[in-house]
């Protein structure tokens, strides 16, 4: 796939939720272990087991689009990374992003289960806001900066 980022440097993106119907087939029908699946399939254990419990609470086969939107709760993750995860060309994972609310709407998924692991969760701030909080803070004075206290201690020995 010469469009993914990953592949440029031998390093795929993978996310537990591209591994939907292994993890259903695996997990739900076989009984295998949640992490023993993670490992073999070279993904989280906690993504997996957060990517079970999605699968397990709906009573439909959820698409490739709609698991994507799923991982694309995830900031850090653009569309060329989507597409890699997915297996997909960027353009797919932009065409996903653009219709977001109409995929949403056909396949709903309660919104808490979109965060499947310890990493994000809902009602976090997007980067941007992080960052326009974070220079408020700085430019009103509130915090200031303090060396360590083990350097204070080196500082008060001399």
């Amino acid at each position: 796939m010469s469009e993914a980022f990953g592949a440029d440097c031998g390093i795929r993106l993978k996310h537990a939720l591209a591994f939907a119907d292994d993890l259903r087939r695996r997990v739900m029908v076989n009984k295998e272990s949640a992490k023993a699946v993670a490992k073999s399939l070279g993904v989280p254990q906690h993504q997996t087991q957060g990517a079970v419990r999605l699968l397990r609470s709906l009573r439909y086969r959820p698409s490739p689009e709609r698991l994507a939107l799923v991982v694309m709760r995830d900031y850090g993750l653009d569309n060329r990374d989507i597409a890699e995860i997915f297996g997909r060309s960027v353009r797919w994972a932009t065409l996903v992003r653009i219709n977001a609310d109409e995929i949403r709407k056909a396949e709903p998924i309660r919104y808490e289960l979109e965060f499947l692991d310890d990493g994000l969760r809902p009602g976090d701030p997007p980067p941007d806001e992080l960052l326009d909080r974070a220079e408020a803070i700085r430019v009103s004075g509130l915090m200031r900066s303090r060396p360590p206290s083990h350097r204070r201690e080196l500082h008060a020995v001399v």
